[in-house]
C-alpha cells in the first residue's frame, strides 16, 4: 500500500509525536511519503524532522508555502514541490491522511 500524510500544521504541534508514529508503522506495511505545506513548511527547519526520512518516507514541501513563511533552509533529504503536484500525486496513493 501507499500512504500519503499532508502536513499543514506547524510541528510544534501534537501532531508530530503522532505523525512519527504513524510513519513508523505504516512505513513497514509500504510507502510513505509526507507532503508539508502551509504552517507545515516549519517541518523543514526542525531538526527531529529527519527521525521521517531515516523511517523511510519520502519528504516534500510546497516551495510557496515556504517562501511566503520565510523559510530558505532546510535539509537536502526535502523535495522542492508545489500543492498542483500535490493534487497530481493524489491518485497515486491508497490512503492520504491530512494534519491540520
Amino acid at each position: 500500500m501507499r500512504f500519503l500524510f499532508v502536513v499543514t500544521s506547524n510541528p510544534f504541534a501534537k501532531d508530530f509525536s503522532t505523525l512519527i508514529n504513524l510513519v513508523k508503522v505504516l512505513s513497514k506495511r509500504g510507502d510513505v511519503a509526507v507532503f508539508f505545506s502551509g504552517n507545515g513548511v516549519y517541518y523543514l527547519i526542525r531538526p527531529e524532522s529527519k527521525i521521517l526520512k531515516d523511517l523511510g518516507a519520502r519528504l516534500l514541501y510546497c516551495a510557496h508555502s515556504a517562501h511566503q513563511r520565510g523559510v530558505s533552509s532546510h535539509a537536502d533529504f526535502f523535495e522542492s514541490s508545489s500543492t498542483y503536484n500535490l493534487s497530481k500525486m493524489l491518485p497515486e496513493y491508497d490512503k492520504v491522511i491530512v494534519f491540520n
